[in-house]
């Protein structure tokens, strides 16, 4: 019986999608008797009823619950009224000709709860969690490999640095590569920095770096080719705080002793991301930080108040610094 039920939790939702899918294809169930239930939406004891169902016309049908938050302790911004009493009922008498398939976007299930011990009882768990840098590394260098194709140290330091420990990023990344890479027999820097694409927060993480070392002209081409291709100012801005905000954070925890490793736990940041934000950290002091947060306050406050127009704002910003 364990066999016909899956929970899938953590915080890749790239994987959770794709154990979901495998477990659909394994059972050969077609598009129409698979039915998603958010759980953060709409009722689990509508769901149980549809598992209690029989398949239309086939020998096997697919529940699957999203975002089920009640194997947990966490709670939703909005909660449905949900009656977990309809979901132990039927894992007493679970459906034989249902897959039954619970994602909990979670980093962790609440063992406490009696939901979370009736499914341990029954389901096949499974974690869902990013790969970390020694085993992405691995995983690029034998996906290269397959086509005896090697990549340089600081080439692999880069595709990490761009990919960020997104799973979902690293394989297309990587299709891009190898679509790209064919008939090369090692992929270097320069490789990488032309193919595997940043994304808006490296790009802005670097107008700040740019900004940083008072190169305003490099820091405003960063953030012009960034608008050029449709990317909100106003979502610039925020991210712009945010990494104010996080120099700012970081400096504080250097005042208090704390080192790299303490840094990249704290902030569950990579070992690359924690080292350059150490290091922005340590090349720039506290008054101009508060500066910059203050002037980027003012700024998103005249936005929005309609006295400055957003794009003119940033360009301001970044030339003012």
């Amino acid at each position: 019986m364990a066999n016909e039920i899956y929970v899938f939790y953590g915080n890749d939702a790239f994987i959770m999608k794709s154990k979901t899918n495998q477990v659909i294809k394994k059972h050969q169930i077609d598009e129409f008797n698979i039915a998603y239930y958010d759980i953060e939406e709409r009722e689990i004891e509508e769901a149980m009823n549809d598992a209690s169902t029989m398949p239309f016309m086939a020998e096997k049908k697919a529940v699957v619950l999203k975002n089920c938050y009640l194997l947990t302790s966490n709670k939703p911004k909005k909660e449905v009224a949900q009656n977990v009493d309809a979901v132990l009922r039927y894992l007493n008498q679970p459906s034989s000709d249902t897959i039954l398939i619970v994602q909990v976007p979670y980093p962790s299930l609440d063992e406490r709860k009696a939901l979370t011990k009736a499914f341990k009882r029954l389901a096949t768990i499974e974690q869902c969690e990013p790969m970390d840098e020694t085993n992405a590394s691995g995983w690029i260098r034998r996906q290269l490999g397959k086509k005896n194709i090697k990549i340089n140290g600081d080439a692999l330091d880069e595709f990490l640095k761009r990919i960020e420990g997104q799973t979902e990023v690293l394989v297309s990344e990587m299709t891009k590569l190898l679509l790209y890479a064919d008939g090369l027999d090692t992929i270097d820097l320069k490789t990488v920095k032309k193919i595997i694409t940043k994304n808006v927060e490296d790009n802005v993480y670097e107008i700040t770096n740019q900004l940083l070392v008072r190169n305003q002209e490099k820091a405003l081409e960063i953030y012009k080719d960034l608008v050029m291709h449709s990317e909100d100012p106003l979502r610039i801005l925020g991210i712009l705080v945010n990494k104010y905000r996080e120099i700012f954070h970081v400096k504080q925890l250097l005042a208090e002793g704390k080192k790299q490793a303490d840094i990249q736990d704290y902030f569950n940041a990579s070992r690359g991301r924690a080292y350059y934000m150490l290091k922005n950290a340590n090349a720039v002091d506290f008054e101009t930080v508060k500066t910059h947060l203050k002037k980027l306050e003012t700024i998103d406050y005249q936005i929005k108040t309609g006295q400055i127009d957003k794009n003119l704002g940033i360009e301001l910003f970044i030339l003012g610094v």
